[in-house]
């Protein structure tokens, strides 16, 4: 049995012009992946402070878009919500010199109750004390989510978080 792929992004604001910081994304197996992006050259030097702590320990754009296109088996992606995360990948492919090969939709197209989804949704990030601002925090919620309304269950037991 395996996963469909769950995806978040998170930038420096909110808006949908803001540089992208992290990204995290599933594996099949249900294990996380997660990076901070390096900024690149194109973006607003204005918000080049945010990358100054762990400049050392950040990817390019293009080392993190070849990573996950490796990882990637399905065509469509699962996210919390498409915007304002669309923009941030695309802004992250562009950066990359990739088009996003694969479509976006929302994680509650999955089970087809929206309500249902965004309070189990919103109960799980509670209960687990995730922040709902950060990308791996995202990703292990969406996870959860879908073991709990799908019934689905992974074959190992894999929680593990990994940067690349």
């Amino acid at each position: 049995m395996s996963f469909p792929t769950f995806i978040a992004i998170e930038a420096a604001t909110q808006e949908l012009d803001s540089p992208p910081l992290y990204i995290a994304w599933s594996l099949p197996t249900g294990q996380i992946k997660q990076a901070r992006i390096a900024p690149d050259e194109a973006w607003a030097q204005e918000d080049q402070p945010l990358w100054e702590a762990d400049a050392a320990e950040a990817y390019a754009p293009a080392e993190i878009v070849r990573e996950f296109l490796y990882d990637q088996q399905d065509e469509v992606l699962y996210l919390t919500a498409m915007i304002p995360a669309e923009a941030w990948l695309s802004r992250l492919f562009d950066a990359a010199g990739q088009e996003m090969s694969f479509e976006l939709q929302p994680a509650a197209e999955l089970i087809g109750d929206a309500p249902l989804w965004q309070q189990t949704y919103r109960e799980t990030l509670d209960f687990l004390g995730l922040d709902p601002e950060r990308a791996e925090d995202q990703v292990r919620a969406l996870l959860e989510v879908h073991v709990l309304l799908s019934g689905e269950q992974p074959e190992a037991s894999s929680e593990a978080e990994a940067d690349f």
